[in-house]
């Protein structure tokens, strides 16, 4: 089985999930927004606490990756100002659109616009992003004077 196709097999699977517990429905994301369900908190809170014991554990058992044969591992990095830039404009983007950007090829397959106007939001965050990295990456970094001018 190639990369893709376990990508595509997966991806169907996370989709039909998504689905099924109703996240592509904007009103369930709106409701747990305005926290008067719970059951969107209760599901991502049990699906991070389960992958995070997992892969601690898969990582102490020294497993690999089923599709590419990778040893399970990842970095650490301390928090920089565009990671909370970042959660902020997504968290912004969500509580605006009311729904995340994980559910977009579910709800764009249920026949919702708002599948399609989120992934162009998508999009247009993406080229910013690149854009603006790019436009960063041009400056010339500030030089401190040199002693005895």
């Amino acid at each position: 089985m190639t990369k893709k196709l376990a990508g595509l097999f997966i991806g169907v699977a996370i989709g039909f999930i998504m689905a099924w517990a109703r996240l592509s429905d904007p009103a369930v994301i709106r409701s747990m927004l305005l926290l008067r369900e719970p059951d969107v908190f209760l599901l991502m809170g049990s699906a991070a606490l389960v992958a995070g014991v997992g892969a601690r554990l898969l990582r102490a058992a020294g497993a690999r990756a089923l599709v590419t044969g990778e040893a399970i591992g990842w970095s650490v990095e301390r928090p920089r100002a565009g990671h909370v830039v970042g959660s902020v404009l997504f968290g912004a983007g969500w509580s605006i659109a009311a729904t995340c950007p994980g559910p977009i090829a579910a709800m764009t397959g249920e026949g919702r616009v708002a599948g399609l106007v989120v992934a162009a939001g998508l999009m247009v965050g993406v080229v910013l992003k690149v854009a603006t990295e790019k436009r960063l990456a041009a400056r010339p970094l500030p030089t401190a004077g040199v002693a005895g001018q």
